[in-house]
């Protein structure tokens, strides 16, 4: 044992007889200076669970406490997989919503609101921002119950009026999501027809795209406003339904311009030619202008002298994934159209079919010469 310096010891002389074969006698340890432990030496103390530390332990902090997001409660009633709610937005402000997610529950939020108004949404207090540009639907699975906040926000420069539509569907008990169709309408919009249309689909949680003709918008701009509001995208169908297979150059920019130019920033990245007409130039041409030309897998035939039940059978019959089907809410009487509509609709309620529009993505600023440059 190496003995400190510090501490003088008397000499020990060794004896010049036979060592003796016994064990020596113990020696009496030597007490160590009594000095204060360094950190280190503290550090290692406290590794022995028999040793006693002489350093202070503070008492542990409460947890901050996590704010709880504040605003408007969304619930929906037993029973119910459908709500609706409706609210106004100020200029540059934000209407929050909160609810309670329940695990392993599907929920999807679609705002129908103008230009200007778009979703955010999150969990706790950080709203965070969905995908894409001013995004209008919120979609969301939580693997536990948490609270969600969605906030309507606003840009638009006057206040706006929105509505929310709210759908759940349990994962675990629920039908496995069914095939995807498109409803799609051209001609409108009709103060009647498109009126009755809008009821229909709202009443069966089903949206669609509406393909408008711009005199029609010019006429009946509510109308319009009230297809957005509801959370229908709306898409070109040309200024005075002209056939495009028959036009210049110079009259098919006029009337793609003209049209998008007066769905402002509610117009999407499509057109739906009139009659189904297309030429070369005219698919040059819209394409040069941003637009995707869609056409349609099923048609009603609605424009011809059918009865109400076989518009339905047809709508039932072009009800496939993938499905595209065509029908009409202007350019004549449509009454049958409607009522072969809420046929069709009753007949496929509780199939686990989704109706979505065709047409999402706004349309993009074309990058092409004005006409008669």
């Amino acid at each position: 044992m190496e003995v400190p310096a510090t501490e003088e010891l008397p000499e020990v002389v060794e004896p010049k007889t036979e060592p003796v074969a016994a064990d020596p006698a113990p020696v009496e340890p030597v007490p160590e200076p009594d000095v204060e432990a360094t950190p280190e030496e503290t550090a290692a103390a406290t590794e022995d669970p028999t040793a006693t530390s002489t350093v202070d332990i503070p008492e542990p902090e409460d947890p901050v406490p996590v704010p709880v997001p504040t605003g408007q409660l969304i619930e929906f009633p037993p029973g119910e997989n459908l709500i609706t709610i409706p609210g106004t937005v100020a200029p540059g402000d934000r209407q929050a919503y909160v609810f309670e997610a329940v695990a392993d529950i599907q929920y999807t939020f679609t705002l129908g609101a103008p230009a200007g108004v778009w979703l955010d949404a999150g969990l706790g207090e950080d709203v965070a921002g969905l995908p894409g540009e001013r995004p209008k639907r919120a979609a969301l699975v939580l693997p536990a119950n948490m609270t969600w906040l969605l906030e309507v926000v606003s840009t638009a420069e006057e206040p706006a009026d929105f509505e929310i539509t709210a759908t759940v569907r349990s994962l675990d008990h629920g039908p496995a999501p069914g095939p995807v169709v498109y409803l799609t309408f051209d001609d409108g919009p009709h103060p009647v027809h498109t009126v009755e249309v809008l009821d229909l689909l709202r009443r069966h949680g089903a949206r669609a795209t509406f393909f408008v003709v711009g005199t029609m918008v010019e006429r009946f701009p509510h109308v319009l406003h009230r297809i957005v509001l509801e959370g229908h995208t709306v898409a070109n169908h040309t200024w005075n339904h002209e056939n495009l297979a028959k036009l210049s150059g110079e009259a098919i920019d006029r009337t793609l311009e003209r049209t998008q130019e007066i769905l402002g920033a509610n117009a999407t990245a499509c057109i739906r030619p009139p009659y189904g007409a297309l030429d070369e130039l005219a698919r040059q041409r819209a394409e040069e202008h941003g637009l995707d030309v869609i056409m349609w897998t099923a048609s009603a035939s609605d424009w011809t002298d059918v009865t109400a039940d076989v518009i339905a059978e047809r709508i039932v019959a072009g009800a496939v994934d993938g499905g595209i089907i065509l029908m009409h809410d202007g350019g004549g009487d449509r009454t049958r159209t409607v009522q072969g509509l809420d046929m069709a609709l009753q007949e496929m309620w509780g199939q686990g079919i989704q109706f979505e529009p065709i047409c999402t993505e706004l349309s993009p600023t074309p990058q092409i010469p004005a006409v008669g440059s």
